[in-house]
């Protein structure tokens, strides 16, 4: 005679206080053993049974499941049950308790004894033990329909006291066990969406929730519903599924207040499916809809900025990730790190190391790879400015390379910067030691210097070219510029017309057709900023970018198109237009980037590359060109005040925006 077994899972059966009679059972090891037996009691740390003439514990933590023969309910369960029923109904809950086990004793698939049991605990505030006696109740032969009505109670009171993880139980159970049960359409679709809060089993709440909204689509939760699903795909590794699911979604309730969510899950599955345009137009309308919550603006920005980032280190083909110095050059970059240069064709958006030319240039010196502090990319060639071998030029038409000293006609063999002027047929250098002009077409050097020229010091960490004026600026002495109709230079202060908060450390420059912008560091003040001037320096306009001691402030750099202006610190990128006055604020990919430090910038065809102490960071720059958000149209409860320590350009966004 076959018998039949229900088998009760160990995570969801509540056995604690449980003492059965002599019932067959079948217990299911986690090592893949199965014993069968007698029952003899358990607990919630072991269970007991007679297997043959010997009795066995086994630790419920060893223990899979436990496989109750089921059998009729025995003729002294029911006496128990009805002189439980008499002490229950008279109050005498106790007594009644005893009793209700007695019979579970005898019959422990007997559903009533444990939604009796249930009943009493819950009386006392018991929700959870109420909750584990139903759970018993669900897997006996016959569960009777009160069950279900007071899980659907626990699931009530466990909603109103925000434990979800609990009312999804008691909601799951009346959708396993009670197909007949009123309402079911109202609890299926509240049972998948407290699952989908809270993320933990995504497969079995998207089957659940897909069962809903196809057996019951006219449920005035069916919209809810339809965008978790497509959520609920991306987060289970199907973005094929959630693009379509959210694109329906969002064409069909365009108005609906599950729109924002909707296009950032959108997005989140473009990403995955490496379609990073259409993911950052998705993340770029949150970010620019006025009405979304603040919340998933923040969210949505950091996603943006992520998927615009691409990080190339020594495993791409670098020498060193301390990048250094960096030269566009049509389609190639050449990238300089402190072991080296490398050249990299970026023909079709690929990265493609040049081993060969690269290597012309870095073994020319037999003491060990040269350090590379700046890059200048012509159409002849290339000029490459090193920390101890002064300046390499290497000729792309003869493909050699000739290095320049003190000898030559360099002031240092430290070089800073490097600016050509293609125009007329020569390059500038700044030196530890003061400026050279190189004028190649009579191959003739001129040094400029402190002491002879009237320069604020001798150490030009950054050069800007011009065609009336050449801008110079030194680690601690402000800065000067050369007017080539006077063939002179002049000093640049306050005196001139700058700004009393400009220091004297400067950082970085970059021209445009009609302006001078450079970066700088104000040591007194413990404050960076920026500045724009014109080409004669007769008007400028300078901006504080932060403050304070939390970080090291000499660490900002610019880059400026016709149309934008770019300033990178260690924490943060933020872009403008140069008219727009409106900042943008982007995040770091930390997670691939780390903590870092920034050495470099240049703009290139929709990117922007960054050096950094870790590796060569890429931003897709048209990605990001978007509109940007309006301040001035968020509340004040969605922005976040900038703290004293780090005050940002006006207009910028704080990420918390």
């Amino acid at each position: 005679m076959n018998r039949q077994f229900k088998q009760i899972s160990l995570l969801t059966i509540f056995i604690a206080h449980l003492s059965l009679a002599q019932v067959d059972v079948v217990v299911s090891m986690k090592n893949g053993d199965r014993i069968s037996g007698q029952w003899r009691g358990g607990g919630e740390r072991e269970i007991r049974l007679q297997v043959g003439n010997q009795r066995m514990n086994f630790q419920v933590s060893e223990v899979e499941s436990v496989a109750f023969a089921a059998d009729s309910v025995s003729v002294a369960a029911h006496r128990y049950l009805r002189n439980a029923d008499v002490f229950y109904q008279r109050g005498l809950l106790q007594e009644a308790k005893s009793l209700y086990q007695k019979a579970l004793e005898e019959s422990p698939m007997f559903s009533t004894p444990y939604y009796r049991l249930a009943q009493i605990v819950h009386s006392d505030g018991d929700v959870d033990t109420a909750l584990g006696y139903l759970k018993f109740a669900c897997l006996t032969d016959d569960p009777k329909p009160e069950i279900a009505q007071l899980l659907q109670k626990l699931g009530t009171q466990y909603l109103q006291n925000g434990v979800y993880d609990q009312a999804t139980v008691a909601y799951s159970l009346i959708l396993e066990h009670f197909p007949d049960f009123p309402d079911k359409d109202t609890l299926a679709y509240s049972t998948g969406i407290l699952l989908a809060r809270q993320s933990t089993e995504p497969q079995h709440t998207l089957d659940l929730l897909q069962s809903a909204t196809i057996s019951y689509p006219d449920h005035p939760d069916f919209e809810e519903a339809s965008y978790l699903i497509g959520d609920l795909q991306t987060k289970n590794n199907q973005p094929e599924l959630a693009v379509t699911t959210l694109t329906n979604f969002i064409l069909a309730f365009p108005d609906s207040q599950w729109i924002a969510e909707a296009q950032l899950a959108r997005g989140t599955a473009f990403l995955a499916l490496n379609q990073n345009r259409e993911a950052i137009a998705d993340f770029t309308t949150v970010i620019n809809t006025p009405t979304f919550p603040a919340t998933l603006k923040r969210e949505a920005r950091k996603r943006r900025d992520d998927s615009a980032w691409s990080v190339y280190r020594v495993s791409d083909g670098l020498p060193n990730n301390q990048v250094q110095a960096i030269a566009i050059d049509g389609n190639f970059i050449w990238v300089g790190t402190s072991k080296g240069i490398m050249q990299v064709d970026l023909t079709d958006n690929s990265w493609q190391p040049i081993i060969e030319v690269s290597s012309t240039i870095n073994q020319m010196f037999e003491r060990g790879p040269i350090n590379v502090r700046a890059i200048e990319a012509t159409e002849q060639g290339v000029w490459v400015g090193t920390m101890n071998h002064g300046l390499i030029y290497y000729d792309k038409i003869d493909q050699t390379s000739i290095n320049y000293t003190v000898s030559d006609g360099l002031p240092h063999k430290l070089v800073y910067d490097i600016q050509a002027d293609e125009l007329n047929d020569e390059v500038w250098i700044g030196t530890f030691s003061g400026v050279a002009r190189y004028r190649r077409a009579i191959d003739t050097w001129v040094q400029y210097n402190r002491e002879e020229n009237d320069l604020p010091a001798d150490d030009i960490v950054a050069l800007a070219v011009t065609p009336i004026t050449v801008w110079v600026g030194t680690s601690q002495s402000g800065l000067a510029y050369y007017s080539r109709t006077e063939d002179l230079w002049r000093n640049y202060g306050t005196f001139e017309g700058l700004e009393q908060i400009v220091g004297k450390s400067i950082i970085s420059f970059d021209t445009t057709v009609d302006g001078v912008f450079f970066t700088w560091y104000n040591r007194q003040r413990q404050l960076n900023g920026y500045t724009e001037a014109d080409l004669r320096g007769f008007e400028s306009v300078s901006e504080e970018v932060s403050r304070g001691t939390t970080g090291p402030l000499e660490n900002i750099q610019i880059a400026v198109s016709d149309n934008e202006l770019w300033l990178i610190t260690n924490e943060d990128v933020y872009k403008r237009g140069r008219y727009s006055g409106k900042w943008d604020q982007i995040a770091y990919p930390t997670d691939r980037l780390g903590s870092i430090t920034v050495n470099c910038i240049k703009l290139g065809d929709g990117v922007a590359w960054i050096g950094t102490s870790n590796g060569l960071a890429q931003l897709n720059t048209q990605a990001l060109a978007v509109d940007q958000l309006e301040t001035s149209s968020q509340s004040e409860e969605e922005v976040v005040p900038v703290p004293e320590e780090n005050f940002l350009p006006e207009g910028v966004e704080t990420q918390n925006e």
